[in-house]
């Protein structure tokens, strides 16, 4: 389809700085439909080289038929197929009709989704491990404190990130209507879904016992989710520090989560911990990271 040809589709006109973009219709047989689609019959995600603002959204109408545009720039459509943290933007990628990508872009953005080996493979691995066990622990500690409730929210939470684990080992691209995809597979976390959310114990009880279950899972997972990071920890002789790792680009998503994953390899033995004395350390000693 000729760009524009696409003016027409949405009533909005469009430069010549656009790289792609993927209209996705309303479908009334579709199994899921992304809240994007609430209200509009049609999305159109356009790709940019980069743009001031992350991402960008239009409304426009043509006859009778609502609009609604994101504009978004390369850089921020692969961080978000990279870390799978903008189930939105997912979702028009892989289910829209790609109607405009001179340079092949999207076309092979879908082919390694679907394809799902490699790098991405093995960084969602990591990045699902992290959530899954940042979760594990607030839920742990929300039920020691008494505050039933929000340990209920947190291991929900929890167990959907290890189902997004399950598939993604199953060779599969983590879609965000996960559940479907890990119901097909005939996983252990979903009877542990089903355990929570339906089961006749007290609700204390089914949180205890799915965060048993948890706690297995990520010691068992940990070694082959954890690859990326001990990857990257070997990358170099020198020892890093929290703050470096942070700042790798395969790891900057994770401010809250990776400490915590820090901790748990070092427990289990399966990276080491270096003390150095630092000026920034004050009276105490730098930690550093190493295999």
């Amino acid at each position: 389809m000729e760009l524009s040809n696409l003016t027409l589709l949405s009533g909005e006109t469009f430069d010549e700085n656009v790289l792609g973009a993927v209209a996705w219709r309303r479908r009334g047989e579709d199994t899921f439909q992304s809240a994007l689609l609430h209200d509009y019959d049609m999305v159109i995600l356009m790709l940019y080289e980069e743009q001031e603002t992350e991402r960008i959204i239009t409304h426009t109408i043509a006859g009778d038929q609502r609009t609604q545009s994101v504009h978004v720039g390369l850089s921020a459509l692969e961080r978000a197929v990279m870390a799978g943290d903008n189930n939105e933007l997912l979702t028009s990628l892989i289910s829209g009709e790609v109607i405009w990508d001179p340079k092949g872009i999207l076309v092979e953005m879908r082919k390694q989704l679907n394809r799902f080996d490699g790098a991405l493979k093995e960084r969602v691995l990591f990045m699902e491990f992290a959530r899954f066990l940042h979760m594990y622990i607030k839920s742990k500690r929300y039920i020691e404190a008494g505050c039933t409730m929000d340990a209920y929210n947190c291991v929900l939470i929890a167990l959907y990130h290890w189902a997004r684990i399950e598939v993604s080992e199953a060779g599969h691209f983590p879609e965000p209507a996960v559940w479907g995809q890990v119901k097909n597979l005939n996983s252990p976390v979903h009877k542990l879904y089903e355990e929570l959310t339906i089961s006749t114990e007290t609700l204390d009880q089914r949180i205890e016992l799915i965060l048993l279950a948890c706690e297995f899972a990520l010691m068992s997972k940990m070694p082959d989710c954890c690859a990326m990071l001990v990857r990257i920890l070997g990358s170099r002789q020198e020892a890093w520090s929290i703050k470096e790792l942070l700042q790798h680009s395969g790891l900057s998503h994770l401010q809250a989560e990776l400490p915590l994953v820090l901790r748990k390899l070092v427990s289990r033995s399966l990276i080491r911990e270096i003390t150095s004395w630092a000026v920034e350390a004050g009276d105490g000693h730098a930690i550093r990271y190493t295999l």
